[in-house]
């Protein structure tokens, strides 16, 4: 059982993750973040479910894991406005990727256009990053990551494409420790897309699977003909590819999938 206790002890953040809520199942944090009072809300809280009964990922794809082993939590932001979020979902991305890189040193850690964390081409780590508005107003923006942890077998066809940290490194890691560590340069991280880092981009930019090579492009279900120049993306949150006429094409983060090879 996550125990609150000792991620109080590790937590050495400012602000992010010291409004804090555990609960041992729930259908999903996210949902649980979208949905709570908005007097209840605030900057950088955080809720944390040792299961998810019904996790999602992007495009309503189930999340699943093993109680007790893993992480899974939403962290609940509240910028002036819903620009460049694509940015924003990378930020808390690339702070997952630092931290696993830090454990699964020899690994090669990698960003998957448009939410995924991999070790050596393995999903070890998956974002889902949603609003809330009122009316017009947006009233936060809500980060869910689920993370593998300490889970060692996968069934079925995930067994082939999911991975955990553990197996990287071979013994088991503190979880409470491991998600202290996330907050941390989360937190960072945040600051950085609030100040519209440029090379904060670039840095996040140079972690994505396919950045500088030519690749395949699906837009909206359908494979587009020819290959393009994977560019990153820019400093508004879309995708950038350069196409054969050398000619700079610019995605939606919703639209576009990228394929390697």
């Amino acid at each position: 059982m996550f125990n609150q206790q000792l991620y109080q002890q590790y937590l050495a953040t400012s602000w992010l993750g010291h409004s804090f809520l555990f609960l041992e199942e729930i259908n999903s944090t996210n949902s649980y973040a979208k949905t709570m009072p908005a007097p209840l809300v605030t900057e950088g809280s955080l809720i944390v479910a040792e299961v998810q009964a019904a996790g999602r990922g992007q495009h309503q794809k189930k999340w699943e894991g093993q109680s007790g082993k893993n992480l899974t939590f939403s962290l609940i932001f509240q910028p002036n406005n819903a620009e460049r979020l694509t940015i924003l979902t990378f930020a808390c991305a690339f702070a997952v990727c630092e931290v696993v890189q830090k454990y699964a040193q020899d690994e090669l850690v990698q960003l998957k256009w448009p939410n995924d964390v991999l070790v050596n081409d393995k999903k070890v780590a998956g974002i889902l990053t949603e609003t809330v508005f009122n009316g017009n107003n947006l009233e936060r923006v809500v980060v869910g990551i689920g993370l593998n942890v300490n889970q060692m077998n996968f069934e079925g066809e995930l067994d082939q494409k999911a991975t955990s940290i553990a197996h990287h490194t071979k013994e088991e890691l503190i979880r409470e420790k491991l998600l202290a560590e996330i907050l941390s340069r989360m937190e960072y991280n945040y600051q950085r897309w609030l100040q519209h880092d440029v090379e904060f981009i670039k840095k996040v930019n140079s972690k994505m699977v396919g950045y500088g090579d030519w690749v395949t492009l699906m837009v909206e279900g359908e494979l587009l003909p020819g290959k393009y120049k994977f560019l990153g993306m820019n400093e508004f949150g879309a995708l950038q590819v350069l196409n054969k006429d050398y000619e700079v094409k610019v995605f939606s983060y919703e639209q576009v999938r990228v394929n390697v090879g």
